[in-house]
């Protein structure tokens, strides 16, 4: 015969039992699908080996639902940098570990009750570019391949082909350098879905902020111009130059092709008339006709004019961001930032006082009144909120308005009547962030 002490013990090993289990279920190893036939494409990782994806199918009312997921992992912004992530599961299929599925893409109902039941995708990150790259010539010397959209554009074909030409519902999300370019190639995956499914896309930690740094200069302007100008740059510079008596006015044209930080020269003529032209290919052409291709990897100025429907996730004080836009170490001489950077707690009150106008900047950078954007914008020093279960959605998630992450993206998505912007106080407010800053700090 047991004491109450002893059943108490016993139905806690219970529980605590089967919580671990559900767990453990939960980020099991999905299969990884290496796409062999992109290679003939040119969609290949920066060494040339074929891209990857894992795909766990969906059953019963999710059969004909989507999430295709874009993995994260920053940037290579020249050749240096690229040959450094070349050899690595960021640069090749060839060395990259299993991936377990959890958070919004995990399979039980309890921890992920919208789409437990989806076909879900995750695409490995293996250009460096954000999906953006597409330049044909491979320097000898280095074997890189810059062919991020290709890779982008191979995989969700091969997907169409597995079934998502039926889709009825559709999400393509992606955290970090993924999340940027689920808003950079937003639109685009909309027009190559049914025409009757509904597309929408949703960017964890995605949404870099043109933004001040400590010294009142834009430091990661000049990254991001690093990034293209490797990946993806298409430069074309004309000078309106001489009058003729056959034609109104001669435009010579100078199309310079940059990769692996040097140029080759194409010189054309044409009557049309421009002063300065710059066309970047694969970012969206919605944006670059109004700004400069560099601004246009920085959400902000993308989603101005965006027709799809898109779900901003982001911490105010996101790690990456205070870390490289408000005080990257091209700036911060003196490293007196560095453990602010590392812990917010360590923070002194003009850090503090620093973060705080980030947040605000970052507020502003926003969309602001339009009925297409959600967003959930919580006081965490986070970055990437929805691969684990404990930040996804369960009791100690982080939440706004006792709404947790995964609850007001499926709120959102299914358009239900419920709050579809949440935006945090200011740090230190919100304790449910404790989780979340634990598992930043860990990692």
């Amino acid at each position: 015969m047991y004491t109450k002490s002893h059943l108490e013990w016993r139905i806690c090993s219970i529980v605590c039992f089967l919580g671990l289990l559900i767990q453990v279920i939960d980020g099991t190893d999905v299969p990884m699908t290496i796409l062999k036939s992109a290679v003939a494409k040119g969609a290949v990782c920066l060494d040339g080996s074929p891209p990857a994806y894992h795909l766990d199918p969906g059953s019963g009312s999710g059969i004909n639902n989507w999430i295709v997921h874009m993995e994260g992992g920053g940037w290579c912004k020249d050749t240096k940098e690229c040959l450094e992530r070349k050899d690595t599961y960021r640069g090749s299929s060839k060395n990259m570990p299993p991936q377990g599925f959890s958070g919004m893409l995990g399979n039980v109902k309890v921890f992920n009750p919208d789409f437990y039941n989806w076909n879900r995708v995750k695409v490995r990150y293996c250009d460096g570019s954000s999906f953006t790259g597409d330049v044909e010539k491979v320097d000898p010397k280095t074997n890189l391949h810059y062919r991020g959209n290709r890779i982008f554009l191979a995989i969700i074909e091969d997907l169409l082909a597995k079934g998502m030409n039926k889709a009825q519902n559709a999400l393509l999300s992606g955290c970090s350098a993924g999340g940027l370019a689920s808003i950079l190639h937003c639109d685009k995956f909309q027009t190559l879905l049914p025409k009757n499914a509904t597309v929408k896309c949703f960017a964890d930690a995605g949404y870099f902020i043109d933004g001040t740094d400590i010294t009142g200069g834009h430091a990661i302007r000049a990254f991001y111009q690093d990034v293209i100008n490797t990946h993806v740059c298409l430069l074309s510079i004309v000078f309106f130059l001489i009058k003729l008596p056959t034609i109104s006015y001669v435009q010579i044209s100078f199309l310079v092709s940059c990769f692996n930080n040097s140029c080759s020269i194409e010189v054309t003529t044409s009557s049309s008339f421009f002063f300065l032209q710059e066309s970047t290919k694969n970012l969206p052409a919605s944006c670059t006709s109004k700004h400069p291709p560099p601004l246009c990897f920085f959400p902000q100025y993308v989603v101005q004019s965006m027709r799809t429907p898109l779900f901003i996730l982001n911490a105010a004080y996101d790690t990456w961001q205070v870390k490289n836009i408000l005080a990257p170490g091209t700036v911060d001489h003196g490293n007196t930032w560095q453990d602010c950077k590392v812990y917010i707690k360590k923070c002194n009150s003009t850090q503090l006082t620093k973060l705080q106008d980030f947040r605000s900047e970052f507020l502003k950078a926003i969309p602001q009144n339009t009925s297409l954007t959600g967003m959930f914008i919580d006081s965490c020093y986070a970055h990437c909120q929805t691969g684990d279960l404990n930040t996804w959605f369960s009791k100690d998630s982080p939440s706004i308005q006792k709404t947790s992450i995964g609850e007001a993206v499926g709120n959102w998505f299914f358009e239900r009547k419920a709050p579809q912007k949440l935006i945090d106080c200011p740090y230190p407010c919100n304790p449910t962030c404790k989780n979340v800053e634990l598992i930043t700090n860990k990692n």
